[in-house]
């Protein structure tokens, strides 16, 4: 693990000492990490826990604070404070939206994946009830929408193409789920973001790709709804099961946390430095993208 020599002899902490375990140690020793759990955590293990930050990983917790803030600005000029629920889909901004729950906006985060893949009339009707079950247990059902006509139920997600949220938004409306109703609509959060994070004519948010790491939900085919109360929570999600993702989800949010407690988290990446991984990301994109050509060409 790397570790910034300079900062390590300021603190006492020297790049041989830094520990993989000794880290889990802190992490696990908060419980449930939140504000409140970083904030009483000992000055000692703050330092030994940001020293063992990997940059990126603090940029990702840095840029997650300042996503979160400006979408939750956003809608609360757009419907009014409290008066509104952010139904967040799948893995992309889940990270966002936990992190806007413990900034006092009602939050649901469902999990859903590969919409674009499978055809939303093809589920077996015993899996859509299990989703319905599922939604009703954290707050979503046709009553609730019915009994709120004022309050607006926001369903959001990041989007490329927006094939996805099209195709999210037309199995909630099943009578069978939330009902065709005046108050649920959809939003991209490229739009909430677009100032800050869409510069130059190219999208930064490709970064929250590699959010799913730390989302709070796992992923799920409509095709798989079934599995839909393993794959709800971080604890059960099959993708978080492993020593190293669950060490990365818990890092990260120590670091969220932290940032939001020293109120540094606008000191983001400069530009140029995003712009250089955007391009690098696209020639392999491409690269992969002509391999797949070539390979169905038969070449």
């Amino acid at each position: 693990m790397i570790v910034n020599p300079t900062l390590a002899r300021t603190i006492n902490i020297n790049a041989s000492d830094i520990s993989i375990s000794r880290c889990h140690k802190y992490l696990n020793s908060m419980g449930k990490i939140n504000r409140k759990s970083v904030e009483m955590l000992p000055i000692e293990a703050k330092e030994y826990l940001r020293q063992c930050t990997p940059d990126r990983l603090l940029e990702h917790a840095r840029m997650n604070c300042q996503a979160a803030d400006e979408v939750k600005v956003y809608l609360d000029n757009l419907f009014g404070k409290n008066n509104y629920v952010l139904i967040a889909l799948g893995r992309s901004i889940s990270a966002i939206a936990e992190l806007m729950g413990h900034l006092g906006v009602d939050t649901k985060i469902i999990p859903m994946s590969d919409l674009k893949k499978y055809d939303i009339n093809q589920i077996p009707p015993e899996n859509i009830k299990m989703y319905k079950s599922y939604l009703e247990e954290i707050g979503l059902s046709k009553e609730i929408l019915k009994q709120n006509p004022d309050k607006k139920y926001v369903l959001m997600d990041y989007s490329h193409y927006g094939k996805s949220l099209e195709n999210a938004e037309k199995l909630l409306r099943k009578e069978e789920l939330l009902g065709d109703r005046n108050n649920l609509q959809t939003m991209t959060v490229n739009s909430a973001l677009d100032n800050i994070f869409y510069k130059n004519k190219y999208d930064i948010m490709f970064g929250y790709c590699q959010f799913k790491n730390y989302s709070y939900v796992g992923k799920l085919p409509i095709n798989e709804l079934e599995c839909v109360r393993q794959q709800a929570f971080p604890d059960t999600a099959k993708e978080y099961q492993g020593n190293i993702t669950k060490g990365l989800r818990k890092l990260f949010w120590f670091n969220v946390y932290d940032s939001l407690i020293n109120e540094n988290y606008k000191s983001m990446m400069p530009i140029k430095n995003y712009y250089a991984i955007y391009k690098h990301i696209q020639s392999s994109t491409a690269i992969r993208n002509r391999i797949k050509n070539l390979q169905k060409r038969g070449i």
